[in-house]
């Protein structure tokens, strides 16, 4: 395992933002965001120069990479630039978001029938210009069509029916994957690497039972799946229509169980800020926190030691917080469509560890 943040005082903590040759670091103000479930980053950074005439020179067009301690986290282009002009500072702001915001912002029509779930995500991202890396293999999609429609809700709705995750890569594109099993990147330990956290239950995401319903025109005749959230008892129902990028991609019920599992893992989720931005890996190189990837937690006042997921990441900077990591994390199972099915004796151990 690997022995995270002990060198990580050792390291600079520059931003970069690199474009046509040149590099912008030092920023006084640092943000970047990033999340299993959307499918772009996003980047605010700030800094305060004592030239008027400073700019950073980017355009509508341009593309820059911006690195964390010399590593590629994310490729965007500006939403916005702003400079605010006193007799005595002058401040440059810049909003960013990687290459995937083309599929959020814009409104776009598309017909597919018959092919891949992988080969229709590869062809929206194809004609936005995205990167995209299809990681698994994908079922057949008998019909696809959206009319002026957010390609990002179509393509988050379908891998959410299919148990998959999209989300930005540092190139600025986006990847279509399973959530990760690998093993854990760091153990984090309260104590050691963890300046605070937060255990939080947020009730008001769940539901009592979850009802999908549809129509097929084609036969003329309705369906539904329903699951029920045994932890609810009272009548708190979560009726949905489902869309039809997810209706051939396992169907009603499949989709029903999905939302209950993730209702109830981001009902129950852990926050960590952390010291630095990442670890040093067995290597000795520094790597960022990823998302969909997973850590070990250790939180003894809390009864944790366990693997959990990555499911959002920030790094943040300022002169009041220093450097610091912001990570959500969940279960896996909160992207996979299933309930932790608890073992057969399990109940005769909790008797037995009652009476001890």
């Amino acid at each position: 395992m690997l022995n995270a943040i002990k060198t990580i005082a050792d390291l600079d903590n520059i931003v970069e933002v690199r474009f046509d040759n040149q590099r912008f670091g030092f920023w006084q103000k640092v943000s970047i965001k990033q999340s299993v479930d959307d499918l772009c980053a996003s980047v605010s950074l700030s800094l305060t120069s004592q030239s008027a005439s400073d700019t950073i020179g980017f355009s509508a067009n341009t593309v820059a990479e911006i690195f964390i301690n010399n590593v590629l986290v994310t490729t965007v282009r500006a939403d916005a630039v702003q400079r605010s002009v006193s007799e005595n500072n002058h401040s440059i702001s810049l909003s960013a978001r990687s290459l995937g915001r083309e599929l959020v912002d814009c409104q776009y029509s598309k017909t597919l029938s018959g092919i891949k779930l992988g080969e229709i995500v590869k062809q929206l991202c194809s004609t936005f210009k995205v990167p995209v890396n299809i990681a698994v293999d994908t079922a057949i999609v008998p019909h696809f069509a959206m009319q002026c429609e957010q390609p990002a809700n179509a393509i988050l709705n379908a891998a959410r029916a299919a148990n998959l995750l999209a989300y930005s890569l540092p190139d600025g594109g986006l990847t279509l994957t399973e959530p990760s099993n690998a093993a854990p990147v760091a153990t984090l330990v309260m104590g050691e690497h963890i300046k605070s956290y937060e255990v939080n239950d947020e009730y008001k995401l769940r539901f009592s039972e979850y009802v999908i319903k549809s129509f097929d025109y084609d036969k003329n005749s309705s369906a539904k799946g329903a699951v029920k959230d045994a932890g609810i008892g009272y009548f708190r129902p979560m009726h949905i229509v489902a869309d039809k990028h997810g209706q051939g991609l396992g169907g009603l019920q499949r989709r029903a169980e999905l939302e209950r599992s993730r209702r109830l893992a981001r009902a129950h989720s852990i926050s960590l800020s952390l010291f630095g931005w990442g670890y040093i890996t067995d290597a000795g190189k520094f790597e960022p926190w990823r998302i969909n990837t997973q850590v070990r937690l250790v939180i003894p006042n809390e009864g944790i030691d366990s693997t959990f997921l990555i499911g959002d990441c920030s790094y943040e900077q300022d002169v009041q917080g220093g450097t610091v990591s912001h990570l959500t994390l969940m279960h896996r199972n909160a992207y996979l469509g299933e309930e932790k099915v608890a073992k057969k004796h399990s109940a005769a151990h909790a008797r037995k560890a009652k009476a001890k």
